[in-house]
């Protein structure tokens, strides 16, 4: 190459070399101007300032800053909120087009909501997952995520709430079965480790045999090469039966677990303790504070120096500080306590309501169908189904949570309608 205008001829050595001196410094000028485009649009973006798409719900004002439109959060709370109460998202795309809700579509800065054409479940499933409207944007860059404060439409714990939905829905898919399976979502293949759905067949004779199949495998073939089985079926009766005679006789005489809901409620020792301790420590804290006004009196009354002085207050300032830690810690195992026993005495209220309306929990209704589900949902931890090595047949674990269950602590327990905040409570005792 050669140019008519600049000493650049690539045929000879020195033009060679200016030639890839020349695009170093060009290349090392477009990633500086680069950088300083990023960190000037991260800096905007920490500043509240947005470019592109604007979220549903949303518009930008003259400063560059979100502001709700009202007419629109309206809708963003209700799907929210549905989502949340166990809604689906195929559901709420068809309540809202029922409604003639205008769909999302796109909105810039300083132009009309091009509303979409109809609602579909991704567009209500972008709302729940949209976490500005808890207050918090996230823009996404090639440097990570920037998050920048926003007007929240709804409450934070109300949208984990659905976006925990989300994955309970997702857990329990699989179309619109030809009837209702009990224990959906709760059997496990061993083998592959897969959901095991409802899996109808029709017999010789016409009518329909319901069992539960792996997501992954439905046939059930021998393998003679490797004398393996694929992932055997179960009936659905037969299984579900199993389940809720287990259930339904540890609701009868809940037993281990009252007695120990029962020791909880009794005085514990633990706390008059606590309450000793926390006295004794509130009292020499005290002592400390009338400790320090008497070093400064003496030191007002010159019998002793600025330099005394200061290493008494020193040594007392870490013994009060040392003092409030042990307080603050004793007030928390104190606030434990409370907690366990208003538990505990909600705990035996909702496993004696629930003996008390058995009966109607076993009625073949649809609004009883799904509490006998919340039930057994609580209840049972989890169902393994495998193959039996001599036999070759259908074999099933249940793991039951009657014993010490093992589960995440509940945050509150505010009434004995709440059966998935009481059961997780009960994880505690």
């Amino acid at each position: 190459m050669r140019s008519a205008t600049e000493p650049i001829d690539t045929s000879t050595p020195s033009g060679r070399l200016i030639f890839q001196m020349l695009a170093s410094f060009a290349e090392y000028e477009r990633g500086t101007i680069r950088e300083r485009t990023q960190a000037g649009l991260h800096r905007a973006f920490r500043d509240g300032k947005h470019t592109g798409c604007i979220p549903y719900g949303y518009d930008i004002d003259e400063g560059g800053a979100f502001v709700v439109v009202e007419e629109e959060a309206r809708v963003v709370r209700e799907i929210i909120a549905n989502v949340a109460a166990g809604a689906t998202l195929y559901s709420e795309a068809k309540r809202l087009n029922d409604e003639d809700e205008k769909a999302p579509g796109q909105k810039y800065r300083g132009r009309p909501r091009k509303n979409g054409a109809v609602w579909h479940h991704t567009s209500a499933e972008g709302i729940v997952r949209q976490r500005a409207y808890s207050g918090r944007h996230i823009v996404k860059t090639q440097n990570g995520p920037v998050e920048r404060a926003v007007p929240a439409i709804v409450e934070p714990a109300l949208q984990d709430k659905a976006l925990s939905q989300l994955q309970e829905n997702k857990r329990y898919a699989g179309g619109r079965p030809s009837r209702k399976y009990l224990l959906s979502g709760l059997i496990r293949c061993e083998r592959c480790g897969a959901t095991y759905v409802g899996d109808p067949s029709t017999s010789g004779s016409g009518g329909r045999n319901y069992y539960y199949g792996c997501r992954k495998r439905r046939k059930t073939v021998y393998d003679k090469r490797i004398k393996d089985y694929s992932c055997p079926r179960i009936g659905a009766e037969w299984v579900e039966d199993l389940v809720w005679q287990d259930v339904k006789g540890f609701l009868e005489n809940p037993g281990e677990v009252l007695e120990r809901v029962r020791k909880q409620l009794a005085p514990a020792r633990e706390s008059d303790d606590l309450l000793d301790r926390h006295r004794s420590l509130t009292k020499r804290l005290a002592a400390k504070q009338e400790e320090k006004s008497r070093y400064v009196k003496l030191y007002a009354q010159g019998h002793m120096d600025e330099e005394e002085l200061e290493v008494y207050l020193s040594d007392l300032k870490n013994q009060v500080e040392n003092l409030k830690l042990l307080i603050a810690s004793v007030e928390a195992d104190l606030a434990k306590n409370h907690e366990r026993k208003m538990v505990a005495e909600n705990t035996e209220a909702w496993l004696v309501a629930l003996r008390e309306n058995l009966s109607e929990v076993e009625q073949d209704t649809e609004e009883t169908f799904a509490n006998r589900r919340s039930l057994v949902k609580l209840l049972v931890e989890q169902i393994i189904v495998s193959r039996d090595e001599t036999e070759g047949r259908a074999r099933v674990d249940i793991t039951y949570r009657f014993g010490p269950p093992a589960l995440p602590e509940a945050e509150s327990a505010d009434g004995v309608q709440n059966f998935q905040e009481l059961w997780r409570a009960l994880g505690r005792l």
